[in-house]
């Protein structure tokens, strides 16, 4: 029977390994932390997990924290275009879940184990668990494994970090619509948003700051919040003052600190999509999944999402073949996963870019018609059909042109 080596136990491996679990496919997680491991830490990013996600969770009998603590319902958006900002308040349909990943992955590794899954703690070498297995799954995008899959150049248009990054977990923020994720985007400066999150200390909001490089909003990337805390709660307030005035009216100066020492996460990340597969020695290949594979900026708050998403379509993949599981497979099956993620790549660097004439008619009818702002929205729970609207201004105008059909 076919056999499966899963290196990495991020959303991607751990989803991948439940789905394999469920169908009967003999597989073995390579983990450098057990439970306890993934529980521990700084934060290490901020997922939002949307509807289909969720979906796939609850075929694998792994959803949980269905409560309010855990959610986003609406969101307010503002854009700042030069003039008069545009506003618009939109419901998500359903409700994003936002699980700190120190929760969450220990939750799946858990579930997986008490299942019956055979984990191995530590990382070993590629051709170690080629050996052991008919397929090795590379999930893991620590640079121990990233010289294994090289940069696809034709894929990935940037060189360095297109933001720079300042966002932890704080108490002190009040919401005027429960549930609410606050956005603030201005082109060409970054962006500045807040985020109800449920972490490994409960219900707190993430403030994050994605700063274009060289410009007003970095500074406070490179402010140590543990050497100065007066000075980096000062300093971000006062950055927030000036751009999203509306939300620091909501922060409680007395109250605003990080929920405990270190929940905080500064630096760039480059996005990049690394070739899908590598072939190794006896005929046997190794493919690539999740961080290993692509690193988008975490704006569009795709990167999650594409992991499961992956982690299904693989396992079908794998369950479907007729064949071994070598180049010619791993070749196919790099493909068929880029045909999903070309769409979340190229919105997800597209997003990096100021808007162009044909996004912006879309957000400037999103602020006058609810109905538009609530379909923006939830296409972000499907990206293939947001990117369809945002690729070109026939996209966005036939986007546009589905709600006049629906007014009729």
């Amino acid at each position: 029977m076919t056999s499966i080596g899963i290196i990495g136990a991020g959303i991607s491996g751990l989803q991948l390994a439940l789905r394999l679990q469920q169908l009967g496919v003999p597989v073995t997680v390579y983990s450098g932390l057990d439970a306890d491991g993934l529980a521990s830490g700084r934060p290490r990013n901020f997922p939002a997990r949307f509807g289909p996600t969720q979906e796939r969770e609850k075929q694998l009998d792994v959803f949980a924290w269905p409560s309010a603590d855990a959610q986003v319902r609406s969101w307010s958006v503002n854009v700042h275009t030069g003039g008069p900002p545009l506003e618009f308040q939109a419901d998500l349909t359903p409700a994003s879940s936002v699980v700190d990943f120190r929760v969450y992955l220990p939750h799946l590794y858990r579930a997986f184990v008490e299942r019956g899954g055979e984990v191995s703690l530590g990382v070993p070498a590629i051709d170690h668990v080629a050996a052991r297995h008919d397929l090795a799954v590379v999930a893991n995008g620590d640079r121990s494994m990233r010289d294994l899959f090289p940069r696809d150049d034709s894929r990935s248009p940037y060189r360095g970090p297109q933001r720079i990054l300042c966002s932890g977990l704080y108490r002190g923020i009040g919401e005027d619509v429960p549930n609410s994720l606050d956005l603030h985007l201005m082109p060409g400066v970054g962006e500045i948003f807040r985020i109800p999150f449920y972490s490994p200390l409960g219900r707190a909001d993430v403030l994050a700051v994605e700063a274009v490089p060289g410009g007003p909003l970095e500074p406070i990337s490179h402010v140590d919040a543990g050497a100065d805390p007066d000075k980096f709660y000062g300093d971000l307030l006062a950055l927030v003052a000036d751009y999203a005035p509306d939300l620091r009216e909501r922060i409680d100066t007395g109250a605003f600190r990080l929920i405990a020492p270190g929940e905080v996460a500064q630096g760039g990340i480059t996005p990049v999509v690394r070739q899908g597969w590598a072939a190794l020695d006896g005929g046997k290949c190794a493919l690539a999944i999740g961080d290993a594979w692509i690193t988008n900026d975490p704006l569009t708050a795709q990167g999650a999402n594409l992991g499961s998403h992956s982690a299904f379509a693989l396992a079908d993949l794998i369950v479907a073949a007729e064949g071994p599981l070598g180049e010619e497979f791993c070749r196919s099956a790099s493909a068929a996963l880029w045909d999903h993620a070309r769409h979340v790549v190229d919105w997800s660097n597209a997003f990096l870019a100021p808007p162009p004439p044909h996004v912006v008619s879309i957000l400037e009818h999103a602020a006058e018609d609810k109905r538009i702002a609530d379909g923006f929205v939830n296409n972000f729970h499907d990206p293939v059909a947001m990117w369809r609207a945002l690729s070109s201004p026939a996209g966005a105008e036939s986007f546009l042109a589905a709600f006049d059909q629906g007014a009729q």
